[in-house]
């Protein structure tokens, strides 16, 4: 009986992993309620075969399951749910094999029938956190390689090294009970406490990978909100423009009038002092419209009206089409994070200024580059990394991080230098033309 909830105890932590490795690298296809049904029919498929016992038999079965699993529950090519299907199959053997080898040092005792049920637990426990520990690591691996994430969370090297210290709780656990006999209450608590310990690791690696999902979903969330702000803002300033040239061109008539009854006068100085007034009216010099790209436009505009309250020059050269092929949510990353970085080193500097070109490089690529003013150095002295200024370290400096990881979305390259003699920074972006459909 005990040997059998045992079995049960360890297919769903089996389950659990498999989920676990999955949510990391693929799309589902249902809500998490049906994948759960789907794993529940599974994995209770492997339970009822490992009554057979059968290796082979069983083997073959974990490869089948694990692999509909994958296929049916989430959005891979065959070839693709095949091959970590394999993957994880072979991990599998590899941890219990391992494990297996460890435990031959504490002789053929430890698998005597007077402790089989406590040695058991303690051997599944520690084969499935190794288990897990591969499928983890590997997991996040991929994933940084796909979405060609920059920076290394402290947080996700912690959580992988929770596993190996479990292993050695473990361990200790398992050199106490192979030295002293313990009363079967303990044996009983021992067994427990070594399933709790899996539990543990797995729910950590679950509640990891929920917030990361829940932090990206409040990220998108925020630039939506500035990507609407930034356009109530537009078409606020688009409204306003239009009034004013309305009320001129009503007054249009009048200033016509007078330019006559001065030209009949033959005073042409103040033709010419009337003229250059209505040609430098805020009314005419004052344009909306920066470039032909309608959310870039009201990013720009945001850009340019601080730029206008802090008394900083702002100088654009966006090339007709040259931003099409990026995504709103990479072309809100990427210029939001240049612009408002640029815009902090600006401030208080006297005569600054922000100068932005997006210009073809060629037929498949882009170029971005960016001059502005800067106060001092903002690269570490010990290194080559920009760090940030700001107060709060934790929540900010992610900006560069972001603008980093578009251009390596995009296979692009990037320099960023400080000129020392002129007091300017210098950002030089090259992406290539790629659909979004195509990352």
């Amino acid at each position: 009986m005990w040997i059998m909830m045992c079995y049960a105890a360890v297919y769903i932590l089996e389950a659990c992993i498999l989920w676990q490795y999955c949510r990391n690298l693929f799309p589902s296809k249902y809500p998490r309620q049906g994948e759960a049904v789907f794993l529940f029919i599974g994995y209770s498929i492997l339970f009822a075969g490992s009554f057979f016992d059968n290796y082979w038999l069983n083997l073959a079965l974990f490869f089948l399951v694990n692999l509909a699993c994958i296929f049916i529950m989430y959005q891979p090519k065959l070839l693709t749910a095949l091959f970590h299907d394999l993957f994880i199959t072979i991990s599998m053997l590899l941890s219990e094999l391992c494990i297996s080898g460890v435990f031959f040092y504490f002789g053929s005792g430890f698998y005597g029938k007077e402790a089989y049920f406590r040695n058991l637990v303690i051997f599944s426990v520690i084969s499935k956190l190794l288990y897990f520990l591969i499928l983890q690591c590997t997991s996040i691996y991929i994933k940084q390689r796909i979405t060609r994430e920059l920076f290394f969370s402290k947080s996700t090297l912690f959580l992988n090294i929770i596993p190996l210290l479990s292993a050695f709780i473990s361990l200790v656990l398992i050199a106490v009970c192979t030295k002293v006999t313990l009363p079967l209450i303990l044996d009983i608590l021992i067994s427990i406490s070594a399933i709790l310990l899996l539990a543990i690791n797995i729910f950590l690696a679950w509640f990891h990978t929920s917030t990361q999902e829940k932090n990206q979903q409040f990220l998108e969330m925020q630039l939506l909100l500035q990507k609407e702000y930034d356009t109530a803002l537009y078409f606020d300033a688009l409204y306003q423009q239009d009034e004013k040239q309305k009320i001129l061109i009503h007054d249009i008539r009048k200033h016509l009038l007078s330019i006559a009854d001065l030209n009949e006068k033959g005073d042409t100085e103040k033709i010419a002092a009337y003229i250059y007034q209505i040609i430098q009216s805020s009314d005419l010099q004052y344009s909306v419209r920066i470039c032909d790209n309608n959310l870039l436009n009201t990013i720009l505009f945001r850009s340019k009206q601080q730029c206008k309250a802090s008394g900083t020059s702002f100088l654009t050269d966006i090339r007709s089409g040259c931003t099409d092929f990026l995504s709103e949510y990479d072309l809100t990353s990427l210029f939001s994070n240049l612009l408002d970085n640029a815009i902090d080193a600006t401030k208080n500097i006297p005569d600054s200024y922000i100068e932005l070109n997006v210009t073809p490089h060629s037929d498949k690529k882009i170029i971005i580059t960016m001059v502005n003013s800067c106060r001092k150095n903002p690269f570490s002295k010990n290194s080559k990394w920009l760090t940030t200024t700001k107060k709060n370290k934790l929540r900010h400096g992610y900006g560069m991080k972001s603008i980093q990881r578009v251009v390596d979305k995009y296979e692009g390259d990037y320099r960023f230098y400080f000129d020392e003699e002129n007091y300017t920074f210098h950002t030089i972006l090259v992406l290539k033309r790629i659909s979004p459909g195509d990352n």
